[in-house]
């Protein structure tokens, strides 16, 4: 019997370990499967805003327009809020982050930078150990110092968009994305991680994520895209054998996206104008 009991004992230990989340990752993301509804609100807040966010399971905000204060007022009702932080790029209104760069941070390709006009952003190298300090000071400074729940990691999908057809690179660039994540973990293990995007690199990063969005997840296009039928059997997949909520948001077909969500057991939120519009 006690033989027995010292053989659970191990196979439990040792399957724990094969999961880098913090020890207190069941108590944290179970909060994210508590989650009924959400809202993404990036502009800055105002009296009448912060009584609006704070109605709401979950916010996603930009960290920069808010003080600690504010933070708090938001989490007085139970809302979690997670800060937004750019992964793969750098917009240049983010004169901070800009401040701290090295040009080894930055992306090259053909010797230049690459520059996305639409955004005023630029494409970076993850795999730069001095780019993931960079990252690290603004999750303390704009995430951490605040008091919010969690970090919300966009454009991370850049590493499929830009690379994924380049496989040396594609595997340098997930690499180096796997080590900041582990990173941060170790550095912040109570803070809730959710990325976005990234249908690929999900696949190697689900044991870091209490979330995972997935944008565009309009009904008349997923559910007869056969593309988009693969992912969400991958996706299913991730669910079902860790802690990651699929999160999904629609821009079309509000009732039908809705409830197709809901059939797989993903959480919603249907964007009616623009993020910043109730």
């Amino acid at each position: 019997m006690k033989k027995w009991l010292l053989i659970m004992a191990i196979f439990t230990f040792g399957f724990m370990s094969l999961n880098p989340n913090r020890g207190s990752a069941e108590d944290v993301n179970s909060g994210l499967q508590k989650v009924k509804n959400y809202k993404i609100y990036y502009s800055a807040p105002t009296e009448h805003i912060l009584n609006k966010l704070r109605t709401y399971d979950l916010i996603v905000i930009e960290p920069q327009l808010y003080t600690k204060e504010q933070v708090q007022y938001l989490k007085q009702n139970g809302t979690i809020v997670l800060g937004y932080i750019s992964v793969m790029e750098t917009p240049t209104w983010n004169q901070k982050r800009l401040d701290l760069l090295s040009e080894i941070d930055y992306f090259y390709r053909n010797g230049d930078k690459v520059h996305y006009e639409q955004w005023d952003s630029f494409l970076m190298d993850i795999t730069s150990e001095h780019y993931h300090s960079v990252l690290i000071d603004e999750m303390e400074r704009q995430v951490s110092s605040k008091g919010m729940d969690g970090v919300f990691f966009d454009t991370v999908g850049n590493i499929d968009n830009e690379h994924l057809e380049q496989k040396t690179i594609y595997k340098k660039q997930l690499e180096g994305l796997k080590n900041f994540l582990k990173k941060s973990n170790s550095k912040y293990p109570n803070l809730l991680m959710v990325q976005n995007w990234g249908m690929e690199t999900i696949q190697h990063t689900h044991m870091y994520m209490d979330g995972f969005m997935w944008e565009g997840f309009d009904y008349n296009e997923v559910s007869t895209d056969e593309w988009a039928q693969i992912q969400i059997s991958k996706l299913k997949k991730i669910q079902q054998i860790g802690k990651t909520q699929i999160m999904t948001v629609s821009t079309k077909s509000e009732r039908k996206s809705k409830s197709y969500a809901k059939k797989l057991n993903f959480l919603h939120y249907h964007d009616k104008k623009s993020y910043d519009v109730f």
